[in-house]
């Protein structure tokens, strides 16, 4: 096993957090498919991902391949301390809960309902979400939401859990392309199937719960909308080709799209008819954009953070990401003196605010944090940690 293959595999065995191993009796070929599918998701789904520091480089998984980046930014500073601890900086926005459940159970953190509310999955498998939950953050209380159906033939495992409307929804994919999308009242009830569509291996790239519908859209190109209880799949006009980015805007290319081209470069507000194209110059590349910001690597390989004008451009002190689009907050590791990494930070791009969140090296690894939607998940001893991002003024 080369050094590539080697940190392709903590990688990739860091990303699957706490989930079981797979069954010795589960064959190479069969793994391997399934590693195959689910990756080229997961990325984008999971709340962090694992970096491997192996010789001075980091590998991370970026449109579905290893791509190495620099361990440390080449603009952050090589004798730089880390900044005060993030309990300190943002008191307001951190919380800290056991890494298990009040049963014992090991689970999945998805996404805040509310100030105390968390949407959890517990694994019913190798990564296979069996059931989701509602957890109290504050009583301890766990609210079962609904059991998580794996149909015969599934090939991709439930993916991309969003709610809203008093609803829970997600994806899976079976044997041959076809895709389906879940829905289950918050309140507690029966997941039952709302749309059927025919998928690439990618499966879905985005899904969101927005007023009487759900909108999602395929990792092959392709927006469209369902009503929340089910019945005909409609397509977003002008959506042919193009990926959900935050309802109502969508854009091209997506997150699995080619590095040569600016992901999300071109968006479109489907209610208003706005676009907006990001700007762009000669020499740059890897660029990911969201609704406001830009990120990406100017011909000297250096990383940049700027508005989607080109405005405000200043150094990234960021690993650039696949798990979601750029935004104000971004983590990336500080090095010390000796040119080892410290630890890693949270990044304010808007006010130049940073704090350590309190994540050490293991060895030549490290984890990575990403920020996705509007909070930050990482393992902390026997605790998990909850940077809520809506609570930093």
């Amino acid at each position: 096993m080369n050094q590539l293959e080697d940190a392709l595999r903590r990688t990739l065995t860091g990303a699957a957090g706490q989930a079981p191993h797979a069954p010795a009796t589960l064959t190479g070929a069969v793994e391997a498919r399934y590693r195959r599918r689910r990756n080229r998701t997961r990325a984008a789904l999971a709340a962090a991902a694992v970096v491997a520091l192996v010789g001075g480089a980091a590998f991370a998984l970026k449109g579905g391949a290893p791509r190495a980046m620099p361990a440390t930014p080449p603009t952050a500073d090589a004798t730089a301390a880390l900044p005060d601890p993030v309990e300190k900086v943002w008191p307001q926005a951190v919380r800290d809960i056991p890494a298990r459940l009040p049963n014992g159970r090991a689970f999945h953190p998805i996404r805040l309902l509310d100030d105390h509310t968390l949407l959890v999955t517990v694994d019913a498998g190798f990564e296979k979400a069996g059931v989701v939950y509602a957890y109290d953050l504050e009583s301890r209380d766990l609210r079962k939401i609904a059991d998580v159906p794996t149909p015969k033939g599934t090939v991709a495992f439930a993916s991309g859990f969003a709610a809203g409307e008093g609803r829970v929804a997600w994806w899976t994919v079976k044997e041959g392309g076809q895709g389906m999308i879940w829905s289950a009242p918050l309140s507690g009830g029966k997941a039952t199937i709302v749309a059927r569509r025919k998928v690439d291996d990618g499966g879905f790239d985005g899904l969101a719960v927005t007023d009487d519908k759900i909108v999602f859209s395929a990792q092959d190109g392709g927006v469209f909308t369902v009503p929340l209880g089910g019945g005909t799949v409609e397509a977003v006009e002008g959506g042919a080709d193009m990926h959900l980015l935050s309802w109502p805007w969508i854009g091209t290319v997506g997150l699995g799209g080619p590095s040569d081209e600016p992901r999300f470069g071109t968006i479109r507000n489907v209610e208003t008819g706005e676009t907006d194209t990001a700007l762009t110059r000669a020499g740059e590349q890897n660029i990911s954009c969201g609704l406001v910001f830009c990120m990406g690597e100017n011909g000297a390989g250096e990383y940049f953070h700027r508005m989607r004008d080109g405005s405000r451009e200043q150094p990234a002190p960021c690993l650039l990401s696949a798990a979601s689009t750029p935004g104000r907050f971004c983590t990336g590791p500080v090095k010390g003196a000796d040119g080892r990494p410290l630890g890693m930070v949270l990044y304010d791009l808007t006010t130049g605010r940073s704090a350590d969140l309190g994540i050490r090296p293991k060895g030549k690894e490290m984890f990575l944090p990403v920020p996705v939607g509007t909070q930050v998940t990482l393992p902390l001893d026997k605790q998990l940690r909850l940077v809520d991002l809506t609570k930093i003024p």
